[in-house]
């Protein structure tokens, strides 16, 4: 399964997991603000490439809001992405950066 596979064929097999993909693919919202929120079912592929042989590279694009009534912030966007990705024996392998805060007790 490792031979270069069409574009059409990995976005079905991407979008039939899209929902477990959803977590590490939108974690970058925290850094816009704790009350960033990803818009469900909004995750689109734009694009897949190959790179070379088994890696590829895929586009994204969802939407998130922000609400904070204190501040008086109401508002919804669009933000695009990319993520690379290899075909390997057992799947796709997604190289996602990991971009969860680190809590206090990782300080120490």
């Amino acid at each position: 399964m490792t031979e270069a596979l069409s574009v059409k064929k990995l976005k079905k097999m991407i979008n039939d997991k899209i929902s477990e993909l959803v977590p590490a693919l939108t974690s970058g919202l925290s850094f816009y603000s704790e009350s960033a929120r990803y818009a469900e079912g909004s995750l689109e592929i734009l694009d897949i490439q190959n790179v070379s042989g088994s890696q590829y590279s895929m586009s994204y694009r969802y939407k998130w809001t922000i609400f904070n009534a204190c501040l008086d912030i109401s508002a919804e966007e669009y933000i695009s992405d990319s993520v690379a990705f290899s075909v390997v024996e057992t799947g796709l392998t997604f190289d996602v950066i990991d971009y969860s805060r680190p809590s206090t007790a990782d300080e120490l």
